[in-house]
């Protein structure tokens, strides 16, 4: 049961990472997304809702899709540096908006920022909460 209360807390950190990542790109990126009135209650359900997606996403569906894309995406992050992880994650950002009927992205280029914004709110919740631990 102790595995139970261990993928519990780490989804909840995830979500409370995910929901400020998602704040931030709320306000890096105003001319990037569409929303609902800010301070509303729909803005706020949908930054909820984003930041839900993208925990389910991130710690479920994301790694199922670099297992099966693994042969392919080892030769892509050979020849790319490491970029189509980025593209896997931006692909996963992506997801997660179409999920989200209150949270519009308008280009690539925003999508692209939203996802190196959410990168680095969750790089920094790793640091705070600690990352996922099998060895426990």
């Amino acid at each position: 049961m102790g595995w139970l209360s261990r993928e519990i807390s780490y989804v909840l950190a995830r979500l409370v990472t995910n929901f400020f990542a998602v704040l931030a790109v709320t306000q890096l990126l105003d001319e990037g997304i569409v929303l609902p009135e800010r301070g509303s209650d729909r803005f706020w359900l949908a930054i909820f809702a984003l930041a839900v997606a993208l925990a389910v996403l991130n710690s479920y569906v994301r790694p199922a899709l670099e297992l099966v894309l693994k042969p392919i995406s080892c030769l892509l992050k050979l020849l790319t540096f490491g970029l189509s992880h980025f593209v896997i994650s931006a692909l996963v950002f992506w997801g997660a908006t179409m999920l989200v009927d209150d949270f519009t992205i308008v280009d690539l280029g925003s999508a692209l920022l939203g996802t190196m914004i959410v990168a680095a709110v969750g790089a920094f919740g790793s640091l705070v909460f600690g990352g996922r631990s099998a060895d426990e």
